[in-house]
């Protein structure tokens, strides 16, 4: 591992802000996983008043920075803390944890991969003059859709986090 690297990840392995047994990092992750909803709710609102330029950049803001995020947690969860190691330190069976644990990754990667391709062939749809017009009504539902999917997403965060680090 790089030692620039090295280095961030054992800056970011300090004791966190929210009085549990996480470390920096994850704090991080979690307030930003809470604060996702309200910043794509914020978005869609700036479409429905018809900043769609702003929406479709905050919409691609909100995107990289969620898969960069997530990105990097899942790096120092497999290389650097150890699932094993976190589970050892939670009350929770282990059957459960990775249960609720699975049923949190598939959630969010679903609604990654689905926000993804709505970005996409949005993009597409908008160079072709057909968002906002033809396409308008699939893409509101797809953004619905999306949207619970990061609120699911969300909720079961604060569900994992509180199972890895408080229970």
């Amino acid at each position: 591992m790089p030692e620039y690297l090295t280095s961030l990840i054992e800056k970011l392995s300090v004791s966190g802000f929210l009085d549990t047994r996480a470390s920096l990092y994850m704090d991080i992750v979690v307030s930003f996983l809470v604060l996702l909803p309200f910043l794509v709710a914020f978005s869609i609102f700036l479409a429905a008043k018809g900043s769609l330029r702003l929406h479709q950049l905050t919409q691609v803001t909100l995107l990289l920075l969620t898969t960069s995020i997530l990105g990097f947690f899942a790096y120092i969860v497999h290389y650097y803390e150890g699932l094993g190691n976190l589970l050892q330190q939670s009350t929770i069976s282990r059957d459960q944890a990775l249960l609720l644990l699975s049923t949190h990754i598939i959630i969010a990667a679903i609604t990654l991969l689905s926000w993804t391709l709505t970005l996409f062939y949005a993009s597409s749809d908008r160079r072709r003059r057909a968002l906002p017009g033809v396409y308008s009504t699939t893409h509101k539902r797809a953004g619905r859709n999306i949207f619970l999917g990061i609120l699911l997403t969300s909720i079961s965060a604060i569900v994992v986090y509180w199972m890895l680090f408080s229970a």
